[in-house]
Order: C-alpha cells, then structure tokens, then sequence
C-alpha cells in the first residue's frame, strides 16, 4: 500500500507558498492593467482644432463630439433645411482635405454602421464611407543609407457619415 503525502512537509509549504504568490502576483498584473488607461481610439489634435474652426465659422450647424465607439470618434451634427445629406458629407471631407490628407479612392463606399445614437443607439444606419492617407516626412533633414529619404510614414484616416433620423454622425478613425 503506497501512502500519499498530505503536504504537510516542508515540500508542501513551499508548494502552497508558491501558489499563493503566483496567485497575488496574478491580482497585481490584472489591477495593474485594469486601472492604466486603455488606448482608445483618439483623433490628432488638428482635427479637433478643425471641429473647432468649423464651429466658429457655421454657428447655425455645430459638430458636437459624442463618444469613442468601435475605434471611431463620434460628432454629430443636427440636420437642418439648408444643409443635405450631400453638403454634410462634402463638408466632413473637405475638413480632412484641408488638413493634408489625400482621397485614396475618389469614390465614396455605401455601407452601414452604427453610430453612438440618442435615438436608435443600436440599429445599423446607412454610411457613406471615405478613407484617406496623409505621407508624414519625420526627420525630413536626415537621408537613409544609399541617399534616400529617411523617416517617412503614411498614416491612414477612415471616415464614416451616417444619418439617423434628422441628425448625422461623423466617425474619424486613424490608423498609425
């Protein structure tokens, strides 16, 4: 008949004394992670700066920021008489343009989405689609071996508009 070890050696200690740190050290990493913000989505300040400028200049259709959602940040902007669906998208676009960034197809996509709605919050609603790229020259005086360029990246912008009802929602996403 073999006899099983209850742990109540030194063995067994040191077992369970290593379970138990592993367990504590465990917790640590998990509050540790939990409580460090996350990175969400978030928008370069030029575009906020453009949200704003917009702002000043069409006080009777104000963008308003609503929420970061599915690696989208959201505005809305109320519908109104003087303004269709076509002069909300062209005037979503031509802030972006303005700021650098170049179409990379001229043609806008239709699809769905869902944008962070007061009134539908989670029915899809028919997007218009549009993505952009913008070239950045880091170290622009600096050459890479050979004499080329150094330090250039793209950075990729994805935009959505969505109407819902009487008011419209803009998601930016950028992709680094």
């Amino acid at each position: 008949m073999t006899h099983r070890s209850t742990g109540s050696g030194w063995g067994g200690w040191c077992g369970r004394l290593v379970a138990i740190a592993g367990c504590c050290a465990g917790v640590v990493a998990i509050s540790l992670f939990a409580g460090s913000p996350c990175n969400a989505a978030s928008i370069p300040a030029w575009l906020d700066d453009a949200i704003t400028e917009w702002n000043q200049e069409n006080p009777d259709v104000q963008i308003e920021f609503v929420d970061i959602k599915d690696s989208f940040v959201w505005y809305m902007i109320p519908d109104s008489p003087e303004t269709g669906n076509k002069e909300i998208r062209t005037s979503i676009y031509e802030i972006v343009l303005k700021n650098g960034y170049e179409v990379t197809d001229q043609e806008e996509l239709v699809t769905t989405g869902k944008p962070p709605s007061q009134t539908t919050p989670y029915k899809e609603k028919k997007c218009w689609q549009r993505s952009y790229v913008l070239t950045i020259n880091e170290l622009s005086n600096t050459t890479a071996t050979g004499g080329g360029r150094s330090g250039v990246r793209q950075r990729l912008l994805t935009s959505l508009v969505c109407q819902d009802g009487r008011d419209w929602y803009a998601g930016f996403r950028i992709a680094q």
